[in-house]
């Protein structure tokens, strides 16, 4: 009798510490704030209004913009992306897709498929994705096959990786205050993951040359995809090497070529025909593998009127589908106009879509990069090192 009293008591009380401990771990768990945002975005999209899924590493959130795509072709979209997303990961995105959307056309980035095991599961590129995913079965299974052993308790109880990010309270208030504004009034993110910097040639946020090949890695998991595309009957899948300062080799353009199209999918290597796009090596990058937000524009035309052009797409959605997207349309277009502005300056600053671009914000940005820089020049002197220029147009470190 005592025990049947208490229960309710105990069960109450157990419900009330694990929904302590779930707030606890949101506020603590802090990996890259612009990559967590990018994909908790996506949840916030409303079931079934996304016509076509775009899905890739860092590129295409840099590439690609889906609120211009709508602008120009009528078509909704959502880069549902991550920085070094692993190709065994691609699958698990277009099931995370398809949960909550049936997309007309499934777009992949291919580079992810260059990745071998070594690098494509580091793990910041794991926890890029699933630190910020919904648990599902498939999380649990994407884990078991690409953890270590060592690693399950960490991801199983988040807590014990990430307890002593308390110790970095402005951190953490700063990644909570972009996250915020993902649940503005309309509830959906304004510019549908994105990632830029304002510059054609970044100083900081440069990235080596490389032989780009299809790995052992990415062709297995690549073919795996396929596979799963096919089971599920998907027909409309394009897979595309969007523009890179740094060209893809004619032999790996062509292998990717051969596999995919063996499979039954297209594959257009836009390196190929970036100057038939319009774009300008000297001046649409901010490094060798991202473009700007100039060359995000030109090929956001090109990509979303190739869609259009290629494929039946039905577009037709409800009044307030429509005014949603209208509205991030209008700030996107807005947004370009800032950045534009500011890439001219070659300012090299990081710009999200959580970042706010007034004019206060913007000059705490140029602070903290001064402030950066500082500490860079001072690290580097201690080398024997010559450090960085100020950018032109920007404001030089003191």
């Amino acid at each position: 009798m005592v025990w049947k009293k208490r229960l309710p008591k105990l069960l109450a009380f157990g419900i009330v510490m694990l929904l302590m401990l779930q707030l606890v771990t949101f506020l603590l768990v802090k990996n890259d704030t612009a990559t967590e945002c990018h994909v908790r975005g996506f949840y916030r999209e409303p079931d079934n209004t996304l016509d076509v899924a775009v899905i890739g590493c860092s590129e295409m959130y840099a590439d690609y913009s889906p609120p211009l795509a709508y602008k120009y072709c009528g078509f909704t979209s959502y880069n549902l992306c991550t920085s070094g997303m692993p190709p065994c990961f691609y699958k698990s995105a277009l099931k995370e897709f398809c949960k909550t959307q049936d997309p007309q056309v499934v777009v992949f980035e291919v580079n992810g498929f260059f990745y071998n095991e070594e690098f494509g599961l580091t793990e910041v590129n794991r926890r890029n994705w699933l630190d910020n995913i919904h648990l599902s079965k498939d999380w649990f299974d994407d884990v078991l096959d690409t953890a270590e052993p060592d690693e399950l308790l960490d991801y199983l109880l988040p807590i014990n990786k990430y307890h002593d990010n308390w110790q970095r309270p402005y951190g953490q208030y700063k990644r909570l205050k972009s996250i915020s504004k993902l649940y503005t009034e309309n509830g959906v993110s304004l510019m549908k993951s994105f990632g830029t910097r304002t510059t054609n040639n970044s100083r900081i946020h440069t990235t080596k040359k490389r032989a780009l090949r299809l790995t052992d890695f990415g062709r297995e998991n690549l073919l795996d995809l396929m596979d799963y595309c096919k089971e599920q009957g998907m027909e409309n899948v394009l897979f595309i090497r969007s523009p890179h300062r740094q060209k893809l080799a004619s032999a790996t353009s062509a292998e990717l070529e051969k596999v995919i199209s063996e499979a039954g999918y297209t594959f257009i290597d836009c390196d190929k025909i970036s100057k038939d796009i319009g774009i300008d090596d000297a001046a649409d990058y901010y490094n060798e593998d991202h473009m700007n937000v100039f060359g995000n524009e030109k090929f956001t035309k090109y990509l979303g009127e190739y869609i259009v052009e290629n494929y039946d797409l039905k577009t037709d959605h409800d009044e307030e589908t429509k005014k949603l997207w209208k509205e991030c349309e209008d700030y996107t277009v807005d947004a370009f106009k800032v950045l534009k502005e500011r890439t001219l300056t070659n300012e090299d600053l990081p710009y999200y879509e959580t970042t706010d671009l007034g004019e206060e914000t913007h000059e705490q940005l140029l602070k903290a990069e001064a402030n950066a820089r500082k500490k860079l020049a001072e690290r580097q002197k201690q080398n024997g090192k010559a450090a960085p220029k100020a950018p032109d147009g920007g404001k030089p470190a003191k």
